[in-house]
């Protein structure tokens, strides 16, 4: 029967379970970067589809197909891309380029956009193209980026070798490391109990005694103690021997009981061992048992270590989605915002224009007497002298309704530009403020709210006007929306000065304002005092994004029952010398 020492059988036992939790965690790295790998692929498309979109749809719209199959030949040339496929409004394709998957998987009826999921090595983005013309949004075709899995393993193939060779150095010096302690700890003890064990003489037994050295382990000590117990127990036997042949020269006639005793106790004591020997066995039966129960246990470890890691996986995709809905649901409060503008200004500037159109019609008619009464040749110098004063009266009130109209339609413009735009430009602040006021006067021209602006018009800053626009347009509506409820006259102060090399906005309203708890969730999206008349809750979190990260910058807010509404906020801010 061969044998195997303790100390290998334990080391191959321990390092077969390393090796099989180091192969589970290399492949779950591999898996996971390959995953992130592609979804990094995945956003670079959505990136390049979003740069061309715009110049593929004025393509598309003006059927300009050289510029179409350039865009393309571009695209295709791109790393990450490995093919494109670009169709019109009809569903037919117009351009098909690289390795891209069959058609059927493209969608048929009209969509966003989304994700095409891994299909024989390939993914990609699906979008359509939209044209906006006049004001007006037409979707002119679809265009959908595929990449492959090649380029995602040829991307992450760094980081694999970092992986696989992290794990061989963490296996070698894991071994030499375990061979080194069951050496010290097991193979040197049992090799020194071994030679002192050999050296057993039965007619020296204090020197046949085993002393094992530095040996800190309870079971060698045990094993040194029961041995060494044991040589006492013979020389005890021997000393007792010793007596007993001292009684038989002494009683022979006692020789027959003495034999009989000394049977009786090597009965006893052959008992003994046999009991000794059935409780080992019985031991060594628990402690396999004790092993197979942690083997079990280390198995099941290891399934609920998987699982999860699924449920983590599947809970990051769950984050990602509910942050891509929070970013799209920000997006079209900032466009409900721009529409309610929109509409509130297109009435504003119906009335100018309606005027200006009465006046040039009343012109018109008093021109048309004129030329009737010149053709009829009775035409006197009174009827000339009043046809030109009402001419007068009334070219002066059409061009001050057309300036009017020219006013609000051009704060209008910039404001709605700068809304939809991340462009840095430079302005004045007090008449960007004053034009972002004007913009909103529909809202509450009917009303007695004041708006004061404390603003030095000196201050000229270069910084992302939507953003100013955004934020001051949302104070502003929360204001007339929330803080004036069932109020007839509020008041909102407007206060900016430079403070170093940053600029200092104090926006406060007299509204009914808040409680304590309510002030603590103000910026939190989704979080409105209005939810049942249509709040949604994303006014005050878009102010905070944009000032924190946009600007760069810091915002608070304090408020009490009755006692209005209160905004601090700073950011740095590259001021403009207008004296140079």
């Amino acid at each position: 029967m061969t044998t195997t020492s303790i100390s290998k059988s334990l080391l191959t036992s321990v390092l077969s379970v390393y090796f099989v939790l180091t192969v589970l965690v290399t492949g779950v790295q591999v898996v996971g970067e390959y995953y992130d790998t592609q979804d990094l692929l995945v956003e670079e498309l959505r990136n390049q589809q979003a740069t061309f979109s715009n110049s593929l749809g004025r393509s598309l719209w003006e059927y300009n197909y050289p510029q179409i199959d350039a865009i393309a030949q571009g695209l295709i040339s791109i790393p990450a891309i490995s093919g494109v496929v670009i169709r019109d409004d009809t569903g037919a394709v117009l351009a098909n380029l690289g390795r891209t998957g069959p058609l059927s998987i493209l969608p048929q009826e009209p969509m966003e956009s989304y994700t095409l999921a891994e299909r024989e090595g390939l993914f990609g983005y699906f979008s359509t193209l939209v044209f906006e013309f006049s004001g007006n949004s037409t979707q002119v075709g679809d265009v959908t980026l595929f990449s492959t899995r090649d380029i995602a393993i040829d991307r992450i193939k760094v980081t694999l070798y970092f992986i696989f060779g992290s794990a061989l150095v963490k296996s070698t010096f894991l071994i030499l490391l375990f061979s080194l302690a069951f050496n010290r700890m097991l193979n040197r003890p049992m090799l020194d109990l071994t030679n002192q064990i050999r050296q057993f003489r039965l007619e020296d037994l204090p020197r046949s005694k085993i002393h094992l050295k530095n040996q800190r382990n309870r079971e060698f000590t045990m094993i040194e103690q029961a041995y060494n117990q044991l040589l006492d127990n013979l020389a005890d036997y021997q000393a007792d021997l010793t007596r007993t042949q001292q009684q038989f020269e002494q009683v022979n006639r006692q020789l027959d009981d003495q034999n009989a005793i000394l049977e009786q106790e090597v009965a006893r004591k052959t008992s003994s061992l046999s009991g000794v020997l059935v409780d080992l066995e019985r031991r060594k039966s628990e402690l396999e048992a004790r092993q197979e129960k942690l083997e079990r246990e280390i198995r099941q470890r290891q399934e609920i270590e998987r699982d999860l890691r699924e449920t983590n996986t599947r809970l990051q995709n769950s984050l990602s989605a509910l942050e891509r809905a929070q970013t799209q649901l920000i997006e079209s409060e900032k466009m409900a915002s721009l529409g309610g503008l929109v509409a509130g200004i297109t009435h504003d500037v119906n009335t100018p224009i309606g005027v200006s159109i009465t006046a040039a019609t009343f012109i018109r008619d008093r021109i048309n007497q004129l030329q009737q009464s010149l053709k009829d040749k009775n035409l006197t110098q009174a009827q000339l002298a009043a046809f030109l004063e009402e001419s007068d009266e009334g070219l002066t009130l059409l061009e001050n309704n057309l300036t009017r109209a020219s006013d609000l339609i051009g704060s209008f413009k910039q404001v709605a530009v700068d809304q939809t735009s991340e462009a840095v430009r430079e302005i004045n602040l007090k008449k960007y403020l004053q034009d972002v006021i004007q913009a909103l006067q529909p809202h509450f021209k009917n009303s007695k709210h004041a708006i004061q602006l404390d603003i030095d018009s000196a201050i000229t800053i270069r910084c992302p006007a939507g953003a100013i626009a955004q934020i001051f347009t949302n104070l502003i509506q929360n204001s007339l929306i929330h803080g004036f409820e069932n109020q007839s006259r509020g008041e909102i102060i407007i206060q900016a000065r430079r403070d170093g090399d940053k600029l200092h906005f104090d926006y406060s309203d007299n509204g009914k304002g808040l409680t304590q708890e309510q002030l603590e969730k103000i910026f939190d999206p989704f979080f409105t005092t209005r939810r049942q008349q249509g709040g949604t809750g994303l006014g005050t979190h878009i102010v905070r994004n944009l000032v924190t990260q946009t600007l760069n910058g810091v915002i608070h807010a304090d408020a009490a029952p009755g006692k209005g509404l209160k905004y601090t906020f700073e950011m740095p801010m590259q001021f403009i010398d207008s004296t140079k």
